[in-house]
């Protein structure tokens, strides 16, 4: 008899207790994944910003915790069910109030499973949820049945078996949408035939059109032909008086175009520049034709861009000067426009040196002189014309430019007493120039501060 004992609890030894060990590893891995699946949750709980994020977690820890801890899962439900509330979103009460009452029905809670089923049903009526209407009627019913309240039991009954009937009402209703939209797909079937047709008849047209349409292409042609070498002509004939602009202002190119001639005019307000690259001779002797030519092409393309923004006409260009003026045919009779851009110039060509010398090539500084007063403008000679002005207003922004230093903006008296407010100043004194008296002459250092604010305004 112990020989047959030991045999038996040999035999369990060796097969029952190895899958015992096994099962025990199983429910303690489970048993921490669901641990650390609970303190993730917990921890994104109490970092969550918005109370639809704090919703689904709490939801999540109260289906995590249900079978470990429902004491601590019925405490998360509750939680869901005040959250719903709050975002006063009916679904969500009844799906939070369905978990909060399975958990009351499986720790044998049953009044506070129908308290909460009750109050499941009523959010689902609300938001028009079927299904969970139903769920908790038939709980609500199973806790009727148990608690041997059986006139309840029979009103949740008849209220299943309702709720029941309009869920058949319903998917007999989609079983005839669906009926339809077959019938629908048969009769575009059937609709995409005899639009095939109709394509067929329609092709036939269009060869009947296509024969017509070639009938008519050789005058269609010719007209194209006509039509493009009016275009053609059209296009020369705007080029030409773009080229005119480039040279001329529009008010002088329009008088020579129905004139052939320009008759010279005096303008008492104008204001003149002149621009001069210092060293120039030098930097040509280093650099190649064709660099010094490119170099020179970009600072005088950059000089076009700004005088053309700010209503100045430029005059022409002599080697390495650049020659402006303002207060001419458009009546912009006062320097402030010049000597604005004259700093923006001077900004422009500081920035270009950076740049120059970082990369080891040649660059260029420049000396700007600026006079305010009258001149005569007009075009001369009947070949290669060009708009010119005169006048001591001329030679004046010419010493100007002589007197001045490298990278600064030097003006003259009369033009600084017409802006004097509108820049700040560095008064150089009475300098002496080529064939003139002592003239007062101003650095303009910088646009003033209430004219930054007016521009910005």
């Amino acid at each position: 008899m112990s020989l047959v004992g030991r045999f038996t609890f040999s035999s369990m030894s060796s097969n029952t207790f190895p899958r015992l060990i096994l099962f025990l590893l199983i429910c303690c891995a489970a048993l921490v994944s669901q641990a650390q699946t609970v303190a993730e949750l917990e921890s994104r709980l109490r970092n969550a910003s918005s109370k639809d994020e704090q919703w689904k977690i709490t939801c999540a820890l109260a289906r995590n915790l249900l079978s470990t801890t429902p004491e601590k899962a019925a405490a998360y439900a509750r939680q869901a069910i005040t959250l719903a509330v709050e975002t006063q979103d009916k679904r969500r009460e009844a799906e939070s109030a369905l978990l909060a009452a399975d958990i009351a029905w499986r720790v044998n809670r049953l009044p506070d499973a129908k308290t909460f089923y009750a109050q499941a049903r009523e959010a689902a009526n609300v938001a028009g949820v079927p299904e969970l209407v139903l769920e908790s009627v038939e709980k609500l019913q199973d806790i009727a049945v148990r608690q041997g309240d059986y006139k309840a039991a029979f009103e949740l009954s008849q209220e299943r078996t309702r709720l029941l009937q309009e869920r058949t009402r319903r998917y007999s209703e989609q079983q005839a949408k669906d009926r339809e939209t077959i019938n629908a797909a048969l009769l575009e079937e059937k609709n995409r035939d005899t639009r095939i047709l109709a394509i067929l008849v329609g092709c036939f047209l269009v060869v009947l059109t296509f024969l017509y349409y070639a009938r008519q292409r050789a005058n269609r042609r010719i007209r194209g032909e006509l039509a493009e070498k009016n275009a053609m002509i059209e296009e020369k004939r705007r080029r030409s008086e773009q080229l005119l602009l480039n040279i001329l202002p529009p008010a002088v190119a329009a008088e020579l175009t129905v004139r052939n001639k320009v008759a010279a005019r005096r303008y008492e307000h104008a204001t003149v520049m002149f621009i001069d690259f210092v060293g120039f001779t030098k930097a040509a002797e280093n650099l190649e034709p064709e660099v010094l030519v490119a170099e020179l092409d970009y600072c005088f393309s950059k000089f076009d861009d700004m005088i053309g923004r700010n209503r100045i006409e430029k005059i022409k260009t002599v080697g390495d000067a650049y020659i402006c003026a303002s207060g001419l045919s458009d009546h912009n009779e006062r320097p402030t426009d010049m000597i604005r851009v004259a700093l923006q110039i001077q900004d422009f060509l500081k920035k270009l040196r950076e740049k120059r010398l970082a990369e080891g090539r040649p660059y260029f500084e420049a000396r700007i002189g600026i006079h305010f007063g009258p001149v005569v403008a007009g075009v001369v000679g009947t070949k290669k014309f060009a708009y010119d002005i005169w006048g001591d207003a001329v030679n004046t922004a010419a010493r100007m430019e002589e007197a001045c230093e490298a990278g600064r903006v030097n003006v003259s008296g009369a033009a600084q007493a017409v802006a004097q407010d509108e820049f700040q100043w560095e008064y150089r004194g009475k300098i002496a120039t080529k064939n003139k008296v002592e003239m007062d002459m101003y650095y303009a250092t910088a646009i003033s501060p209430s004219s930054v604010r007016s521009l910005t305004l």
